[in-house]
């Protein structure tokens, strides 16, 4: 079975017919996971799948680089404590094509700023950075093939404004422009103060969580991808650089040392199949081992469709938080809706207590729209419908009605099946 293709371009019906087909072998939870076979449609080999590397160190990030955003600690050095931490989770984000020509030519560009409200109430932002962030003398978009793009430098000044405080690194387009543009990637994004996770400039790396403290608490995010554009993963340059999410014995490993020495650890995944309403085999696979492992969270994103969320108790599986900052693909209406996942934890007698809600909005060109939060408009009501659906064949979800931010409250189902409860529901 091979894995789906990354592409954005229009599909035909033989296209369409073999996605309906996946989209019936992902339900097949059972489904061996030495069976799905890597980006190239080569299966992974024995020895990768079986090998456990030393496990990495949960104290330290990619390049050894230990994120503190600012405002975390006290006048005196001191970090300031609280009962609570809020985090705000966002899918794909391209700041190539048309919007990385704005920022050349200098033009006050800010695509986030719709949802300025909801990334203010919280006290860490994530998203996955679709792109790199690369001068190419003023080339966005590779006039060879219009899936190879790239953001500006100035890009990375964009997410330290909107105040993203990590993006992951893990992704199929992470090496679009080269191993030279990812290593300037990284550079810029440290110049403007932006964590990064899943890519590192030294080899082996890149499986290392970044830790971010704020308000007194540790967060470990790791950040792998599961689809690969230049060919078979194991055989090229960027298996030194690029997290993959083949060894999940070195994930599992990692996780449960991370869960040790740190109060929040949360898992970004790039893969799946694009524009399909369900999770892949494989990604359930995936999901499966790091949530068993301890994972509070699970942030998916490339199908660039928002998927159901599943639940590992009453921790939550976002299978694909959708498009975030991205054009809508005019063949699949659902590429133009995602949402925001935000996170809030409270420190409990047995650990942290975890409250889920779910922020959607509309994109217009690639700017992120929220709904009104009054729970009556249609489109809002449309989402909440979809989302639903879609959360049938994860497990189910209970939605509650918008909040503050329009943001909706989830819940595992009240009533456990039997592929629900402990066991992953995805």
């Amino acid at each position: 079975m091979a894995r789906p293709e990354s592409s954005h371009e229009p599909r035909g019906i033989a296209w369409i017919l073999r996605t309906s087909v996946l989209a019936v072998l992902a339900l097949t939870a059972g489904c061996d996971r030495e069976s799905a076979p890597n980006r190239s449609g080569a299966a992974p080999s024995a020895s990768a799948s079986a090998a456990v590397a030393p496990a990495p160190s949960a104290s330290s990030g990619p390049d050894s680089a230990v994120a503190t955003p600012a405002g975390d600690a006290g006048q005196d050095g001191s970090e300031a404590e609280s009962e609570r931490l809020v985090i705000v989770a966002g899918g794909d984000v391209n700041l190539g094509r048309g919007i990385g020509q704005q920022l050349l030519r200098g033009e006050n560009v800010n695509p986030f700023e719709p949802l300025a409200a909801v990334f203010r109430s919280a006290d860490l932002r994530f998203v996955n950075l679709e792109s790199q962030l690369s001068d190419q003398g003023g080339e966005t978009q590779s006039k060879r093939n219009p899936l190879i793009f790239t953001g500006p430098p100035q890009g990375a000044a964009l997410l330290a404004k909107a105040q993203i405080d990590v993006v992951s690194l893990a992704n199929n387009h992470m090496w679009d422009y080269g191993g030279k543009a990812l290593l300037e990637t990284m550079a810029h994004l440290r110049e403007a103060g932006v964590a990064y996770v899943g890519a590192s400039e030294k080899k082996g790396q890149m499986y290392e969580p970044t830790v971010l403290r704020r308000r007194g608490w540790s967060v470990a995010l790791f950040a792998v991808t599961h689809i690969w554009n230049q060919g078979p993963f194991q055989e090229h340059p960027g298996k030194h650089h690029v997290a993959w999410a083949e060894d999940l014995e070195r994930m599992r490993v990692s996780i449960v040392r991370a869960k040790r020495e740190h109060d929040v650890v949360l898992v970004s995944y790039h893969g799946g199949s694009e524009y399909v309403d369900v999770p892949m085999a494989w990604t359930r696979a995936f999901a499966k081992v790091v949530m068993n492992a301890g994972a509070d969270a699970l942030l998916g994103h490339h199908p660039h469709v928002p998927h159901g969320v599943g639940w590992f108790g009453s921790r939550p599986a976002f299978y694909s938080l959708g498009n975030l900052v991205f054009h809508l693909h005019r063949d699949y209406p659902w590429t133009g809706t995602g949402f925001l996942a935000r996170l809030s934890f409270s420190r409990g007698e047995d650990g942290a207590n975890l409250k889920v809600e779910a922020c959607p909005y509309r994109i217009l060109g690639v700017t992120p729209i929220p709904f009104e939060g009054k729970g009556k408009e249609p489109l809002e009501q449309s989402f909440k419908r979809h989302l639903n659906l879609v959360s049938v064949a994860v497990g189910r979800t209970e939605i509650g009605e918008p909040g503050e931010n329009s943001c909706m409250p989830l819940a595992p189902p009240q009533k456990k099946s039997r592929r629900q409860g402990a066991a992953p529901s995805g």
